[in-house]
């Protein structure tokens, strides 16, 4: 998993408290108050993903929400859903994204799987991982607010660190997992 790697390095180097000091405070990017569709997918292709973006289903009189669904070589599945669509007294497009990532359990991974996702959400602070009702998948999701205004390079890092919190929800799920079959 290339992008693991990836997302690990950017995250020890957002760490380093030597490069922190010399950023500025204050920056030149463009900032959107509210985002596209096209505009989170194209994100999610920067990083190396396929996307298809499809539109919710919703009846007449309900704003639209659109889901971005997300591939790369690997059985991980991931997607964005961009909901507060045309808000009114907000400007066009979208205020909030769901990030969400799955894998699918056997029954018999059923109880690591929930040891795992209460583990997970006790120590970890980016993301909230849970068993689906049917016990079929193990999520994680994370909700961000763009209301307040963000950029580019902001919605970057998020994928990033959405993408780091899943690793760790992994690794936490293998551990887990030995640890039973031991």
């Amino acid at each position: 998993m290339a992008w693991r790697a990836l997302a690990m390095t950017a995250v020890v180097l957002a760490a380093t408290p030597a490069m922190a000091a010399e950023l500025p405070r204050t920056g030149r990017a463009e900032v959107y108050y509210s985002v596209t569709a096209e505009q989170v997918a194209s994100v999610l292709r920067k990083a190396g993903f396929k996307t298809k973006v499809v539109a919710d289903a919703h009846k007449d009189g309900e704003k639209p929400s659109w889901t971005i669904q997300a591939e790369d070589n690997t059985p991980f599945y991931m997607g964005v859903d961009v909901r507060a669509c045309d808000a009114e007294g907000h400007p066009k497009g979208c205020l909030g994204l769901r990030f969400f990532a799955s894998m699918d359990l056997e029954t018999s991974d059923l109880a690591v799987a929930r040891r795992t996702a209460d583990r997970y959400n006790r120590d970890y602070y980016i993301g909230k991982a849970y068993v689906s009702d049917d016990g079929k998948s193990l999520y994680f999701e994370n909700y961000l607010m763009v209301d307040g205004g963000v950029t580019m390079d902001h919605l970057e890092k998020n994928l990033s660190n959405f993408l780091s919190g899943y690793d760790s929800l992994v690794d936490l799920y293998e551990v887990q997992d030995a640890a039973v079959d031991a």
